[in-house]
């Protein structure tokens, strides 16, 4: 039986309700708010494994809001987006801000079930990683991966990442000067069912931005095309 706590913000009832109907055979504890008050008091008092969060609350972009105020707190927590915003931009906005999963809505509760148990599991997974990790860093140029606690830095200057980007720049930081593919780099990252290669190009730019110098002149991560990308921590450039 499962024992994770998740939170569902959202302020229509009936999508909580339809949420813990969905979810409830799980074993998930399940905990609920319908503003952005009750969720900062609430997870001031309550540790969660993840949020679930509407993006239109009291005001159009709350759950932006409050995906913010849970990354400046927690930068590895899982943090998905459930909401009926379905245009390209305010989907990319949402990643960018730094969740790890946009489900639209309507959507199927089964389906949801399904994904909110596959990120779970990998958290496990993940938590599990990084307890039993080597303690010796990864170490290539100016980048430094501390296996202990699962950070990243840059001459010695530490990188907040979401949960899913710290997996990606660890893959990328175990695997130096070789090239992937979308689909390689997908399959080993995420790893939870039909590849999308528009969610591995998005991540791709969160990490860039984070770590090249200048975004627009790209030396670490770079673009091979026709092929994928590559980690050059040295910056060359081909």
């Amino acid at each position: 039986m499962r024992n994770e706590k998740i939170l569902i913000v959202d302020d229509d009832p009936a999508i909580r309700r339809l949420i813990w109907k969905s979810l409830q055979s799980t074993g998930i504890l399940i905990y609920q708010t319908d503003s952005v008050d009750k969720t900062i008091a609430i997870k001031s008092r309550v540790t969660f494994d993840l949020f679930l969060l509407d993006i239109s609350l009291e005001h159009e972009n709350d759950g932006y809001h409050l995906a913010q105020l849970i990354r400046e707190e927690n930068p590895t927590v899982p943090i998905v987006f459930l909401s009926g915003k379905k245009e390209e931009k305010d989907i990319i906005n949402g990643y960018e801000i730094g969740a790890d999963n946009f489900i639209t809505k309507p959507f199927s509760p089964a389906v949801l079930k399904a994904q909110i148990v596959s990120i779970l599991d990998r958290l496990k997974v993940y938590l599990k990683d990084a307890k039993e990790a080597p303690t010796v860093d990864i170490c290539h140029g100016i980048f430094r991966f501390d296996q202990k606690r699962y950070q990243f830095f840059k001459n010695d200057q530490p990188i907040k990442f979401s949960s899913k980007e710290i997996q990606l720049i660890r893959f990328f930081m175990e695997f130096p000067d070789q090239v992937f593919s979308k689909e390689q780099i997908y399959s080993s990252v995420w790893n939870d069912g039909e590849f999308d290669a528009n969610t591995v190009m998005v991540f791709i730019n969160h990490l860039r931005s984070k770590i090249e110098d200048d975004p627009k002149q790209v030396r670490y991560l770079k673009t091979v095309w026709g092929i994928g990308y590559t980690f050059l921590p040295e910056g060359e450039t081909f």
